[in-house]
Parts: C-alpha cells; structure tokens; sequence
C-alpha cells in the first residue's frame, strides 16, 4: 500500500492555501459548518492578522522586506501544527523496524534541499511499500534559480537527500524523484 503525505488537506479535502485565501472574506457556507476548516481557520487567524500588520509596515518601510525563505518557514510550521502526520513503519534497519512521520521525514528531506544553492523545495510527498522491504519512494517538487545548471543541481540534491534520509533513519530510500516546477527570482 503507498501513502502519499496530503500536507495542505483538511478532513475535509479543502487545502489550507484556499483556507488562509478566504480570510479576506467572511466564511462560506462550507466552512461555517466544517468543523475541519472551522478550526483551521481559528488557528489561521491570528497568523492572517500578524501578517497583514507586517506587509502594511512592509509597503510603508521597504527596507524591511523579510528574508525570502521567511513565507515558506512560516506556512510549512503552521502546516505542521495543524495536522498530525501518519506514520510509516520502515524495515530493514539492522537492528529491528524504524517508524518515523510522514512531516518528520519530509523535514529531513527538506533541510537538505536548502544546502543546495539556488534550489528551494517545495511539496514533498513520500510513498512507502513495505511489501517490497525498504520501498521507500520521495518525490519533492523544486523552484530553481536562474542561471542554475539544473541538471547538476539535481542530481548533487537527490545525493543530498538519499545521505540525509539514509543517515537520519538507517534506511536508503529507493528512489528520489524530483521536479523542477518553476524559476524564482530574489
């Protein structure tokens, strides 16, 4: 059985970027009765408030623009709080299993992609298939810099991550599958 890691769901199949989007607004229909969306939002608000005081300072003081890697660091530890990772149960580490969560292990593989210049990591999804011993499959999406050679970009990242993995939980994974979804600029 593969599980994929759904890290901006609610319950009920609503992502918390549309969630964190209807702030500027009154709640729907949907999510005055969605006890999910209820309390995602609740959590959201006060974070939505933070940041709309920061960005109005922001647009009056532009010498105070936030680091780049700010807006990332915020939303993925929000998405952490808001939701309990499953966990996956790995074999085949020399000395019995290995269970560790989906958001721990998408950490591990995130905190290597940012020793990699000019790739930022984006959505990371982990499939594990424990009927084949360590199936162990990441597949993380990537925005590059311009001017970056991709490929050797890539391939020094899957490297990264393979030894990250490997080395936080004794397990090689099978595969790192990675995408290239667009170019930012700084």
């Amino acid at each position: 059985m593969a599980l994929e890691m759904h890290a901006d769901q609610v319950g009920c199949g609503r992502t918390v970027n549309r969630i964190w989007q209807d702030l500027v607004q009154p709640p729907d229909g949907h999510t005055r009765t969605c006890p999910d969306c209820r309390t995602v939002r609740a959590n959201l608000e006060p974070l939505f408030t933070a940041t709309a005081v920061l960005r109005d300072h922001d647009l009056r003081h532009p010498g105070m623009r936030p680091p780049y890697t700010l807006k990332d660091r915020v939303l993925e530890a929000a998405f952490r709080q808001m939701r309990r990772s499953p966990r996956l149960v790995l074999c085949g580490a020399a000395d019995g299993r290995v269970e560790i969560s989906e958001a721990a292990l998408a950490a591990v593989v995130h905190d290597a992609a940012r020793t990699i210049g000019g790739v930022r990591a984006r959505r990371c999804r982990i499939h594990h298939e424990p009927e084949t011993g360590s199936g162990l499959l990441i597949h993380l999406r990537t925005a590059v810099a311009p001017g970056v050679d991709i490929r050797r970009a890539m391939d020094s990242l899957r490297l990264t991550i393979h030894d990250a993995v490997e080395t936080s939980v004794g397990i090689a994974p099978r595969a790192v599958h990675l995408t290239v979804e667009d170019l930012y600029d700084d």
